[in-house]
C-alpha cells in the first residue's frame, strides 16, 4: 500500500536576519507540520520575534527561504511577497499587545476582517451602490461567519458592544476570531497567553485545540505556529516544539521531548538544581 505524503504547512529553511553588524537569527531552519500546533520558545532576545516578523513579511530576511504549502497544494515563498500579499497567501497573525478596533463593536471587527471579499463582491464598489444580489450574498455569508465565531468565543451576547469595552481576556480571543474570519491556511500567534489569568488561560488552550482540529466553527482545521513563555500552555498544547538561543536553534521535537532536553533545560527552562 503505497502512502501519500502531506507537506508541512511552512518550511523554515536557513533563515538568517540581520540589523547592521548584528547577527539576530543564524541560520534557523524547521518545519511547521500541518495539522498541528507548533511552539516556538526561548528566552528573552532568543530570536522568536524575529523570525515571526520574517516568515509574516515584517522584515525581509538576509537570507534563506520561508516555504508555505496552501491547503489547495500551491506552494508560496513567502519572502519573496509584500506583506499584505503574504496575508492573501494564508497567513494570518496576531501580536503581543492587542490591536483590534477599539470603539468598533465586537461584529464590526470581524467583518473588517472580510473586507477583501466583501470588496471583490462589490465589483469594487459599484455593486454595494446598486444593491446588487451578489453583494447581498456576500455580506450575508460574511455576517454569518462572523457570528459563528462570536458563538465559538462565547461572545455572541456581546456582538454590539465596543471591543475596547471587553474583558481583557474576550479581547484576545476575539482577535484570535478575526484573524480566523480571514480563511488562513496557517495561523501565527504571538504570545497569545500574555496577561491571562488561569481560567482565561483554559479558555484559551480550548480554542487554539478547536482551530486546529476545526471543531470550532465550519472552517477547516487549521495549523498553528505560535510563540509563547507560558511553558503549561505550551507543554498542554502543542504537538511540536521548536526552541531557539542567542538566534540558533538548540532543540526541536514533541513537548516530551523538549522538556528532558539538557540544552533547553540550561539554555531557558532553568539548570536543574546541583544535590
Amino acid at each position: 500500500m503505497s502512502t501519500t505524503l502531506v507537506p508541512d504547512i511552512l518550511s523554515v529553511e536557513e533563515l538568517t536576519m540581520r540589523f547592521g553588524g548584528l547577527l539576530a537569527v543564524d541560520r534557523v531552519s524547521f518545519e511547521v507540520p500541518r495539522g498541528t500546533i507548533t511552539a516556538l520558545i526561548g528566552p528573552n532576545g532568543a530570536g522568536k520575534t524575529t523570525v515571526f516578523n520574517c516568515i509574516t513579511g515584517f522584515y525581509r530576511p538576509t537570507g534563506g527561504a520561508v516555504r508555505l504549502t496552501t491547503h489547495e497544494g500551491r506552494e508560496v515563498i513567502l519572502n519573496t511577497l509584500k506583506d499584505h500579499n503574504i496575508a492573501r497567501a494564508g497567513v494570518a497573525r496576531t501580536f503581543q499587545n492587542i490591536r483590534l478596533f477599539a470603539g468598533m463593536t465586537a461584529l464590526e471587527n470581524l467583518l473588517i476582517a472580510q473586507h477583501g471579499p466583501l470588496h471583490r463582491a462589490t465589483g469594487f464598489g459599484i455593486g454595494a451602490l446598486l444593491g446588487i444580489s451578489g453583494y447581498k450574498a456576500a455580506e450575508a455569508a460574511a455576517i454569518e461567519r462572523a457570528a459563528e465565531w462570536l458563538r465559538a468565543i462565547g461572545l455572541i451576547a456581546r456582538a454590539d458592544d465596543p471591543a475596547g469595552s471587553l474583558p481583557y481576556g474576550d479581547q484576545r480571543r476575539l482577535e484570535i476570531a478575526r484573524a480566523m474570519c480571514t480563511g488562513p491556511s496557517l495561523l501565527c500567534l504571538d504570545e497569545p497567553a500574555a496577561g491571562l489569568n488561569p481560567r482565561e488561560s483554559d479558555d484559551l488552550a480550548r480554542l487554539l485545540l478547536s482551530i486546529r482540529d476545526g471543531t470550532a466553527t465550519s472552517a477547516a482545521p487549521t495549523s498553528i505556529l505560535l510563540i509563547e513563555h507560558d511553558m503549561g500552555i505550551v507543554m498542554r498544547i502543542s504537538d511540536h516544539v521548536v526552541v531557539l538561543d542567542h538566534g540558533k536553534k538548540i532543540a526541536e521535537g514533541p513537548p516530551a521531548a523538549i522538556r528532558q532536553d539538557p540544552h533547553v533545560i540550561a539554555a531557558y527552562l532553568g539548570e536543574a538544581e546541583q544535590e
